[in-house]
């Protein structure tokens, strides 16, 4: 893959984080349902290209933007748990639906219950 297309591919991601957080906030579910699946299939081709995707999308969790740093970092545990909790912990100290939903991330990862496959 080539670098401009994996750079499409993470613009997207981002973009496809804010609007499934704004479509949360809205309690809009057919948006949630569209954007969580546009996620998981900009996922699956992100990783598909190895190690480079998958460090392009960790790159994501230092966005300014919380809602794309808390989607990478959900993204990111399995690759780089350390560095996903540390950003997922800092989101849960956030007021609002951002933080419950990072708490809740937290809370499947530690209970063994997370799979995004």
């Amino acid at each position: 893959m080539t670098d401009e297309r994996m750079t499409r591919f993470l613009h997207r991601f981002a973009a496809a984080a804010e609007a499934h957080a704004a479509a949360m906030e809205a309690m809009d579910e057919n948006k949630v349902n569209r954007h969580a699946f546009v996620l998981q299939g900009l996922y699956r081709e992100i990783v598909l290209t190895g190690e480079a995707g998958r460090e392009g999308l960790l790159a994501l969790v230092d966005s300014d933007r919380k809602a794309v740093a808390g989607m990478a970092a959900v993204y990111s545990l399995r690759y780089c748990p350390e560095r996903a909790i540390t950003v997922l912990r800092r989101l849960s100290a956030e007021e609002g639906l951002l933080g419950f939903r990072a708490g809740m991330a937290l809370e499947r990862w530690e209970r063994g219950e997370w799979n995004l496959e």
